[in-house]
């Protein structure tokens, strides 16, 4: 529902920037800056920073969040309706995979692709750890998010590509919107509406050296890994060789933000206009220009600069600076390979080059500055494409989202499963625990678990939030340990009258829940209750790269072990209960439901078809299938292509084959066997039907093993094999819990990595 125009919606967002905001501040940084102030004309804004914001906020909130305190960050958001994050937030603050609003996703900056160049230098163990880090933080983005954006649609094609990788393009958000743009979208950055205004200040009054009649090309931006500031200076000394009017200047050297580290080519720029002799003389190198002086430089040059090499990380890039220039309408002059370069040609606002080419560079730079009547051709095409990337504009499909906010399809019905388990278990809370004074909450997930208890049933309520990875390892000691930091964690809080465990640890042992339960009794009053559910962990652990190989004797903990911890840590046991659900089908239903519908008698014939050689010497029988190594089957990889090719290609080359047989024994019949032997032949016709039966229904249940962990919807599969449908076990109708129990099997994947356990079994005690 859109909102009226002119109105503004109730929703509440926060923007959540790694990057620095203020005066002085870099691409990302602009760029969310930019978004709070056209989204706060909309919904309710809250820009949460790692610094004190000095810049105009008019129009939005700003609250500063520090670095080694999540709880500065939890606080801020807990009230928030949505929130937008970029890059390594999540890997600082991994609690945010657990926020129950909408999760606004922007993947305009590709940090992976940059940190294979960025971090070049560094030994190989660092550079994979480094990379491996980055991995798992762009999947954690991909799997929990509702709606994301990018900056080009180049990008998006390869963002889809990795969101199909996690599970995210799947037939929920498909059927929701076929082009998925209800999923992923672009945004790219932009320029404001307004003109931008010469300050007091010229670029002179910051490098004196620059003379009043100099002709400047602008390298706007700081020098990164990935960038080729080395050509750039080397085609500015071959200029120097013909003339001297023109100067190269670099506006930032030294990102205002101290967390990243030193630029290698930032360093060799700096070295090689030294050897050259062009330091502060023909190349200038400014340390920072702050927000409002960049227009400054902007309107005191005459070209801008955006060269680069030719890396993975070039095409996917969008090139934030070369806004600026579209802003200050100065014709660009780029390296060939990514979008932005693609733009300049077709748009004809400005020269691109071939990568690392001195002379072609040198000769594009002197040529633009040099002719005016070109540079008012750019200019002019310029004005026509601006208003395109007027922030306002770019960010429709953005403040569109914001206005009218939903979680993504698929999570959705993950979220509903969780809802309908809560609902259940605040059902029995709600019956035992009404009357407490106070009560113990603890859980891996304070989001999920808030509304387990009404606060108008009892006196008052403690949350305690366990780390999702609180329980980790398989020694048994360092269980041990876990337990007396829960301990130490609640010795100075009061005596309870009940305590709720809800989904709080993802594995239990016998003897981690011995320690657990004589920590939880010690806190509990005469009397007190003991809620304790176990979860039951989903998730394509191994898919996600997070699968280990554990002792499944040392993690399973059975009913009766649960019951006599309990009782022995002083516990009465007044109720336990297991949710209903569907389990998968177990190995070897196949053949039992084929023996329903032949009689186990007949199955058992299919496998005992002898023919006596001596009276059919000339005829050949189809003895094996060698269809699995059929090049035409190897050609499509795909698990529905596979099982497709499984149908149509065996049953043609089976009845193929059972062709020639015939033939052969036709042949058998008219030269050297008895007319009778043909009933033989009519019930060995009728056998080997069955047998193809028979096999269809081996290669569906081998398949049906494969692909239940990859998510897909198994009925929709069986419609594969026709009219033939296997009896039913029962004739039940399904519930509508069971039917949100199947559908969660599509979605393990993302409910593995938002934490999203659902409770298996419960048990409440009372302490005798």
């Amino acid at each position: 529902m859109q909102n009226e125009p002119g109105k503004k919606s109730q929703s509440r967002i926060c923007i959540i920037s790694y990057d620095i905001i203020g005066k002085n501040m870099a691409g990302p940084g602009i760029r969310f800056y930019e978004f709070a102030k056209i989204l706060s004309n909309h919904v309710d804004v809250t820009l949460l920073t790692p610094n004190k914001v000095d810049i105009d906020t008019e129009g939005f909130k700003t609250r500063q969040y520090k670095m080694n305190n999540y709880k500065s960050l939890q606080k801020s958001i807990e009230n928030s309706d949505m929130i937008l994050i970029q890059g390594h937030i999540l890997y600082y603050f991994p609690f945010l995979k657990n926020y129950k609003g909408r999760i606004i996703v922007d993947l305009y900056n590709p940090f992976n692709l940059e940190s294979l160049e960025m971090f070049k230098d560094r030994d190989m163990a660092e550079r994979i750890r480094i990379d491996g880090n980055n991995l798992n933080v762009l999947k954690l983005q991909l799997a929990i998010g509702d709606y994301f954006i990018c900056a080009s649609e180049k990008q998006r094609d390869y963002w889809i590509g990795m969101l199909n990788a996690v599970g995210r393009i799947n037939p929920y958000n498909y059927d929701s919107d076929s082009t998925l743009r209800a999923l992923i979208d672009v945004v790219p950055s932009g320029i404001p509406s307004n003109p931008p205004l010469r300050s007091n200040l010229s670029i002179r009054d910051v490098l004196p050296n620059i003379k009043q009649e100099d002709r400047l090309i602008l390298w706007g931006g700081g020098i990164w890994n990935w960038l080729d500031p080395v050509t750039a200076i080397k085609a500015q000394w071959e200029i120097t060789r013909g003339r001297k009017d023109i100067k190269l200047v670099f506006m930032g050297i030294k990102h205002p933000d101290s967390k990243l580290p030193e630029m290698r080519k930032c360093v060799e720029a700096i070295k090689l206009a030294r050897e050259l002799d062009l330091y502060d003389r023909d190349v200038f190198f400014n340390e920072w220009a702050p927000y409002d002086l960049r227009q400054t430089f902007l309107l005191d040059s005459d070209a801008g600069l955006s060269i680069h090499h030719e890396r993975i990380e070039t095409e996917f890039s969008y090139r934030t600076r070369v806004m600026d220039y579209i802003w200050a309408r100065l014709p660009i002059i780029t390296t060939e390979g990514d979008s932005i370069a693609k733009m300049v040609k077709i748009e004809n606002i400005g020269e691109v080059v071939k990568y690392e080419d001195t002379h072609q560079l040198a000769r594009v730079m002197e040529s633009i500055v040099v002719n005016k009547s070109l540079r008012e051709i750019y200019r002019k095409n310029l004005n026509k494409i601006a208003p395109r990337f007027y922030w306002e504009n770019v960010t429709r499909p953005l403040v569109k989202y914001c206005v009218d906010p939903y979680y993504a399809f698929d999570k959705r019905k993950i979220i509903e499963l969780i809802d309908l388990q809560n609902s259940k278990i605040s059902k029995i809370i709600k019956n035992n625990f009404e009357g407490c004074a106070n009560v113990l909450k603890i859980t891996s997930n304070k989001y999920r678990a808030e509304e387990l208890i009404n606060k108008n049933d009892v006196g008052r309520i403690f949350d305690l939030e366990i780390d999702g990875d609180f329980v980790t390892g398989e020694d048994e000691d360092s269980r041990l340990d876990e337990v007396g930091i829960l301990k130490s964690k609640m010795i100075q809080r009061t005596r309870f009258d009940g305590i709720i465990v809800n989904n709080a640890f993802s594995k239990i042992t016998p003897k981690f829940f011995y320690d657990l339960t004589n920590v939880l009794a010690s806190k509990l009053k005469k009397e007190g209750l003991l809620f304790f559910s176990i979860p039951e962990k989903r998730g394509l652990y191994k898919l996600l790269g997070e699968g280990k190989k554990v002792d499944k004797t040392s993690v399973v903990i059975d009913d009766f072990t649960i019951e006599f911890i309990l009782k022995n840590a002083g516990f009465e046991i007044i109720d336990r209960g297991i949710w209903s659900k569907i389990e998968f089908e177990k190995e070897g239903s196949a053949e039992s439901e084929i023996g329903e519908i032949y009689g186990k008698n007949e199955l058992f014939e299919l496998f005992e078809i002898k023919l006596n050689r001596d009276s059919f010497k000339d005829l050949k029988l189809l003895s094996r299938f060698d269809i699995l190594e059929s090049d035409k089957l190897a050609e499509d990889k795909t698990i529905r292509g596979k099982l497709r090719k499984y149908m149509y290609l065996l049953t043609s080359m089976y009845f193929e084959n059972l062709r020639k047989s015939y033939n052969e024994s036709v042949k058998a019949i008219n030269n050297n066997i008895q007319v009778q032997i043909s009933n033989e032949i009519n019930e060995l016709n009728r056998k080997n039907r069955e047998r193809l039966l028979l096999i269809y229904f081996n290669i569906f249940r081998t398949l049906y093993n494969e692909i239940k962990s990859l998510g897909y919807d198994i009925s929709s599969l069986r419609e594969v094999l026709g009219e033939f449908k296997p009896k039913t076990r029962s004739g039940l109708n399904i519930d509508i819990d069971q039917k949100l129990e199947v559908l969660l099997r599509d979605f393990e994947n993302i409910d593995r990595v938002m934490g999203l356990t659902v409770s298996n079994k419960y048990y409440l005690g009372k302490k005798s």
